[in-house]
């Protein structure tokens, strides 16, 4: 089925381009009749094209994963621990799910989601959650379902001893992607073999370790860059302190450079406890930042609560380099954080929190797009999940989140945040929240986990075409 979809998406493409084309053509022959008519002179003529409504289809990250297999051999190779839990949401009749096959350097068995087309390109969302203790890997992760593209923004990641990194590339089209990664880290661009040309292949996800390129590095952000097919990337992180689990988690995709960056809901829990005992040094609250210019950023990190607290903490971000900012000294607590800056830049959160056996877990939390006024998602079943808007505009907003028959109103003044708690494994419907940003975070015995609420994909609409 995916197969097909992608093909017939990409048909429109050149079916409309093609259509454009004729109407030119034709303008350009019959231009003595269309242009100075009676009725309107001096006008040209034009037409409507209208774009042939197209499957929607988004990829999940799939389930946490090893480099081995189950009795420890083939360490070249990824292999699934467990299995994630799934939500879905779509505005068309149903999402059908189905899997992308793993290469030869393993796979997580990502889902593909495919809302097909009805009268109209309709929306599909979803989300997905795992909590995991097998060995060495030990904690929970979440991520959200995204839309594949030709560039993925991957902060987050370490090739520190006992930190395993894993970048996975899943293409959903039924054509090659060329894959070009740009790795950086605390000391600038890693120059490394491999890191372009990586071709993967149709219906197919590819798991590139970090450690093939970089080596005892504790700070990382990766862009992914893909020709050909279009590519949903993920990063696995998964810690081991000395010889004990410190946790897993999946980054998200974030948003793109820009001179403002908004990550919603990071949770802070134990973060002074997490930091007892050996090989902790990474087990801080961080924000990372990277700026991909050559100019220095002057940095301003806004951190407000849903309660109506807030303060602030300045910083300097240098061109080309990964800079890590410390939120040592913050009390437990849910935190939302607006990052400006005079340079264009990315941003991500990570945090550490003790588990009930004793353990420590990790949560990395992607920035996001601004919503529009309406949006669907649907949010994993996990530990008390929660949802976090935050209002970065000038204009008080109420939203309404809608599950069936039943809403419920959030008030999010401007520039702050509100959290509250959502229904899980059920489509949820957003509005009235436009220009703001939201995100999902999991907190209980396991450990900690969050994702980014996804903005509604932009769909083709109807253009007039003149000759």
């Amino acid at each position: 089925m995916s197969t097909n979809s992608a093909s017939v998406r990409r048909w429109v493409v050149r079916g409309t381009a093609t259509a454009v084309a004729v109407v030119v053509a034709a303008g350009a022959v019959t231009a003595a009749h269309a242009i100075g008519t009676e009725t309107d002179p001096g006008r040209p003529a034009g037409k409507t094209v209208t774009p042939v409504p197209a499957d929607a289809q988004r990829v999940c990250a799939g389930s946490a994963l090893r480099l081995s297999d189950d009795a420890g051999n083939d360490a070249t190779k990824a292999s699934t621990v467990g299995s994630a839990t799934v939500a879905t949401a779509t505005t068309g009749s149903t999402v059908e799910r189905s899997a992308l096959d793993p290469s030869t350097t393993g796979g997580s068995d990502p889902r593909l989601l495919t809302a097909p087309a009805g009268k109209t390109t309709p929306q599909v969302a979803g989300s997905s959650y795992q909590s995991v203790s097998s060995g060495d890997l030990v904690g929970m992760g979440a991520a959200s379902c995204d839309d594949p593209s030709q560039s993925t923004w991957l902060v987050g990641g370490s090739t520190e001893t006992g930190r395993t990194s894993l970048v996975t590339l899943s293409n959903p089209t039924d054509v090659n992607a060329t894959v070009d990664l740009a790795v950086y880290d605390g000391t600038g661009t890693v120059s490394a073999p491999g890191t372009t040309g990586i071709v993967v292949a149709p219906n197919t996800q590819k798991v590139v370790p970090l450690s093939g390129f970089v080596s005892d590095q504790g700070s990382t952000v990766v862009h992914v860059e893909s020709s050909g097919g279009q590519i949903v990337a993920h990063m696995q992180e998964t810690v081991v302190r000395t010889l004990t689990p410190g946790g897993f988690d999946i980054v998200s995709g974030g948003a793109a450079p820009a001179r403002r960056q908004v990550i919603a809901g990071v949770v802070l829990l134990g973060a002074q406890e997490a930091q007892r005992g050996d090989d902790t040094a990474d087990a801080a609250p961080i924000v990372r930042l990277f700026v991909p210019g050559t100019k220095a950023a002057r940095v301003t990190l806004g951190i407000t609560t849903a309660d109506g607290g807030g303060s602030t903490v300045n910083a300097t971000a240098e061109p080309g380099v990964v800079t890590d900012v410390s939120l040592d000294d913050f009390p437990d607590g849910r935190y939302s954080f607006t990052v400006t800056s005079t340079e264009p830049l990315v941003a991500g959160a990570r945090t550490t929190s003790p588990t009930e056996d004793g353990r420590t877990d990790l949560a990395w939390f992607a920035s996001a797009e601004p919503l529009g006024a309406s949006t669907i998602t649907a949010v994993a079943p996990g530990d008390a999940p929660r949802m976090t808007f935050v209002n970065p505009t000038r204009s008080d907003a109420e939203v309404t989140v809608r599950s069936g028959s039943q809403e419920q109103r959030i008030d999010v003044v401007a520039s702050g945040t509100a959290t509250v708690g959502v229904p899980v494994a059920t489509q949820l419907q957003l509005t009235g929240t436009s220009g703001l940003v939201a995100g999902v975070t999991y907190q209980g015995d396991d450990g900690i986990a969050g994702f980014p609420v996804r903005a509604a994909t932009e769909v083709s609409t109807p253009v007039r075409v003149y000759p």
